[in-house]
Parts: C-alpha cells; sequence; structure tokens
C-alpha cells in the first residue's frame, strides 16, 4: 500500500508540475490571440495627420437673385443715356444685375467642408471629406466606420 501512495504522490506532483507548465503557455497563447484580434480590428484605424477647411458656393440658385438683379439693373441702367442708348444701357445693367444677383445667391449659400488626410494603421493614407467645420485635430485617433470618421 505504501508503494501505491508514493506512487500516487509522485503522479500528483507531475500532475501538478505539468498544469504549472501549461499555465504560462496557456496565458500566452491568450495574449497572442488578444494581439492577432486587436490588430485585426484597427485595420480601419489611424491617426489624423492634416485638416483643410474650405467653402464652396451652391452649385444652383433659385433664380431669385437673378430676377432682384435684372430689376435692379435695369432700373439703374434706365437712369444713363437717352433714346437707343437707353435702350442698351436698360438691357446692359439688366443682364450684369442678373449675373451679380445670381453669384450673390451662390455665395450666400455657400457650404463649409473639410478634407481630413489621415494615416491609417496600415500605413496607407486616405484622405476624407466632410461637410462642416472640422471634427478632429491633427494626431487624434480615429476609426472608419461605415465610410466615416469617429473619434477612437
Amino acid at each position: 500500500m505504501n508503494k501505491i501512495s508514493a506512487i500516487g504522490a509522485r503522479l500528483a506532483f507531475v500532475a501538478a508540475f505539468a498544469a504549472a507548465g501549461a499555465a504560462p503557455l496557456t496565458a500566452q497563447a491568450a495574449q497572442d490571440h488578444h494581439q492577432k484580434a486587436s490588430h485585426a480590428r484597427c485595420q480601419n484605424c489611424g491617426t489624423v495627420v492634416s485638416t483643410r477647411t474650405y467653402e464652396r458656393a451652391a452649385e444652383r440658385a433659385s433664380g431669385l437673385g437673378a430676377g432682384g438683379g435684372a430689376v435692379v439693373g435695369g432700373l439703374l441702367g434706365n437712369q444713363v443715356g437717352s433714346g437707343n442708348g437707353r435702350t442698351l444701357a436698360t438691357i446692359a445693367g439688366a443682364v450684369g444685375g442678373a449675373y451679380a444677383g445670381n453669384r450673390v445667391e451662390r455665395n450666400m449659400h455657400k457650404t463649409t467642408y473639410t478634407d481630413v488626410r489621415v494615416r491609417m494603421a496600415t500605413g496607407g493614407y486616405r484622405v476624407f471629406t466632410e461637410q462642416g467645420n472640422p471634427r478632429f485635430g491633427n494626431g487624434d485617433r480615429v476609426r472608419v466606420q461605415r465610410g466615416r470618421l469617429i473619434r477612437d
């Protein structure tokens, strides 16, 4: 019976040693898995390297600016000259006023855009154009989600 308990003790010792030796390997495997998972998760991560804000006039206007400009230009042109000269000045004033009124209306409806340049975790660069003032500054960590930038 003494031999059986000695063999049992040795088996218990070997099992404990094996378990203690396997624990660091298991922890290391879990850590490697975590690093791979976080690396896979950050394929869409990056750092903002620059921003550029600019304004763009509206592509189209409603016509109110052109109409109002034509009326004002025509009235001013009618004050110049006499006879055929007055007619030409009225027409020129109306055309010039319509053009100026259209430009003024388009500028009143201008939109602000921001280009955000991001150095991606994969090593490349991407530029995202957003409407409005800048939401990110240089050095901010961001992530691409559904084609848009979000703070990471």
